[in-house]
């Protein structure tokens, strides 16, 4: 029941933390937090270990093309399971062009600036954002807070 992906609501805030959310889900045909924690096998005196890094965090989305560059907040909202992931992603084109005859899609993998927060809908996240347009330094999430019903 819940499982579906679907009524989804996606939506950017550029630039971050000030800017006006726009809901971009009519554009956008799947999109997907993707995290990677890289692993190694390192030889040890005493024998060999698995060694874990730090994870790193993707947004990917395949969307109806658009362009746009900058840091952005964003959230999706998945009802059917109360949930949301609200983050900084950074903004960067994708491809451009296509099939003659045929919609022009893309898709883009946006790397996170830090971690996203998954909380139950209706939370607000309190993020701040160092990276610039070329988002090299990284972002740190503060916390969350469930909004208050008016």
């Amino acid at each position: 029941m819940g499982n579906y992906f679907d009524d989804v609501t996606l939506t950017l805030t550029v630039p971050t933390g000030t800017g006006t959310a726009v809901d971009v889900s009519c554009d956008v045909t799947a999109a997907t937090l993707t995290p990677d924690t890289p692993e190694e096998i390192r030889k040890r005196l005493c024998g060999q270990k698995t060694v874990t890094g730090t994870t790193t965090w993707v947004l990917e989305l395949e969307y109806d093309q658009n362009w746009a560059g900058a840091l952005a907040d964003f959230t999706v909202e998945w009802p059917l399971e109360d949930t949301q992931a609200t983050g900084v992603v950074r903004l960067k084109p994708g491809p451009f062009g296509g099939t003659a005859g045929e919609i022009a899609e893309a898709s883009v993998s946006l790397g996170l600036d830090g971690e996203p927060v998954f909380a139950p809908i209706g939370t607000t996240t309190t993020t701040t954002g160092t990276g610039g347009p070329e988002g090299d330094e990284t972002g740190e999430t503060v916390g969350y807070e469930k909004k208050r019903a008016a």
